[in-house]
């Protein structure tokens, strides 16, 4: 800062690219002594200039300001007097005023962890399967012809024959073999692990993000039922 005791009123204010104006008074500070600002009659106007436009105090009568004249208007602090004003002086008065703003701020990272557990489950099933019902019919007939397979109300019936010694020969419907199917429901249980996925949370802020741990996407399994079984049984003579 520039001490108030250097700088006279009437001083030569120079540029760079020459002369500036003259000081008509000095604004200091109160506590320090030191220059705020200067004010300059340039151009038939009195203009504020900032401590910090002076580049150096050459003494009481010269002072010389960074860079040149258009550089220090763009500088001034204001005009406080111009030939329109006739002569009064005005001193204007800055406040700082507060302005709050939102600004997004990184805090950090969430690391999600998914798993695959496995637990067993048992599922009640249920399932059809054919029996075959067998009667054994004792005719002891006889018969002129052999006789034929044949479909009786849901059976199917066959014949069995046999030649019996009389004092003719002759055929004997000894019997029939009836046959039907018959639609039977029974429950099965079936056994499987399933799986689900469980997803985990973690705050990587203290912990680190070295983990890059990836899971391949599961396919869950559909359950298996046994498979249906014929049980048969042979007519035998």
């Amino acid at each position: 800062m520039v001490r108030h005791t250097r700088v006279k009123g009437g001083a030569s204010v120079e540029t760079t690219d020459g002369r500036f104006g003259t000081v008509t008074d000095v604004l200091v500070k109160p506590t320090t002594g030191e220059v705020a600002q200067l004010l300059v009659d340039h151009d038939d106007s009195i203009v504020i200039v900032p401590a910090d436009a002076i580049l150096e105090v050459v003494g009481p009568d010269q002072i010389r300001l960074h860079g040149s004249a258009q550089d220090v208007r763009g500088r001034l602090a204001g005009v406080v007097s111009t030939p329109e004003l006739g002569g009064q002086v005005r001193v204007p008065i800055y406040e700082e005023r507060l302005h709050a703003d939102v600004v997004p701020v990184d805090l950090g990272e969430l690391r999600v962890h998914k798993t695959v557990e496995r637990f067993p489950e048992t599922v009640t099933q249920s399932v059809e399967r054919d029996e075959l019902e067998i009667e054994h019919v004792r005719l002891d007939r006889l018969i002129d012809e052999p006789a034929t397979t044949r479909q009786e109300d849901g059976w199917l019936i066959v014949p069995i024959m046999e030649e019996v010694l009389v004092v003719t020969k002759q055929l004997v419907l000894t019997e029939e073999v009836r046959i039907r199917t018959r639609r039977v429901v029974e429950e099965q249980e079936v056994y499987e692990i399933l799986r689900h996925e469980r997803v985990e949370i973690e705050d990587a802020t203290t912990r680190g993000t070295d983990d890059t741990t990836r899971l391949a996407p599961v396919t869950r399994p559909t359950p298996s039922v046994d498979a249906v079984q014929l049980d048969t049984e042979r007519a035998t003579d």
